[in-house]
């Protein structure tokens, strides 16, 4: 009788538990297609972005480029003056001493 009843109890805890993993399995199912949404959602949203910074980019371009067609003397002018600074720049760095280094500080 005593095993009897631990087979009836051993039997509704087997059931319980494929019950458990029946809902955990719909669970998992319903997020991962929530999931999925979301991720769609927010790859759409990137690629409409992505066309916007594009666009913007493209008509940048198309001001920049006309700008240098009708003034090609100052476009050349202000490329070199910017070469120039950009060269007195790198060599005041480049002739800079780093800070002293504070001997206190070791991790040995």
């Amino acid at each position: 009788m005593a095993t009897s009843n631990l087979q009836a109890e051993l039997r509704e805890l087997r059931e319980q538990m494929n019950d458990l993993k029946s809902v955990i399995s719909r669970e998992a199912s319903r997020g991962s297609r929530k999931v999925r949404h979301r991720a769609y959602d927010a790859m759409d949203g990137a690629a409409e972005t992505a066309s916007v910074v594009a666009d913007y980019a493209r008509e940048g371009a198309g001001a920049v480029a006309g700008v240098v067609r009708r003034h090609p003397g100052a476009t050349s002018a202000g490329l070199i003056t910017l070469g120039i600074l950009g060269g007195l720049v790198g060599y005041l760095l480049a002739q800079s001493n780093p800070p002293a280094r504070d001997s206190r500080w070791h991790w040995n």
